[in-house]
């Protein structure tokens, strides 16, 4: 395909609402097969037991894949459940301190 033969925007519209149009499809060229044979590969059907154990080799690498997705999303929302229980604790603590010196001493009351 040459460049002559690629549609061309040839009309700016000044109006966002307005989408462009293709006014003109070119066809995808067509690839050449490719030979497998010369790689030394080659496609063979699959017994049952070779699909079944396949099948269970993927299933445990995207249980693995999820798995540790899912551990560092969780450490990092502990982590941040951490962090804002504490700072919480800080902003309560004087109250808390001043709570409890006036339960032990009812002078302060």
């Amino acid at each position: 395909m040459t460049d002559d033969e690629l549609p061309l925007l040839t009309e700016v519209s000044n109006d966002p609402t307005e989408l462009p149009v293709l006014t003109s499809v070119v066809a995808a060229p067509a690839l050449p097969p490719v030979d497998l044979s010369a790689t030394g590969a080659y496609m063979r059907p699959l017994s049952p037991a070779e699909v079944d154990q396949l099948l269970h080799q993927l299933e445990s690498h995207l249980e693995t894949v999820f798995a540790e997705k899912l551990n560092n999303q969780l450490a990092q929302l502990q982590k941040l459940a951490v962090e804002l229980a504490i700072s919480e604790f800080k902003a309560e603590l004087p109250k808390l301190i001043i709570d409890a010196l006036k339960d032990s001493d009812p002078k302060l009351a």
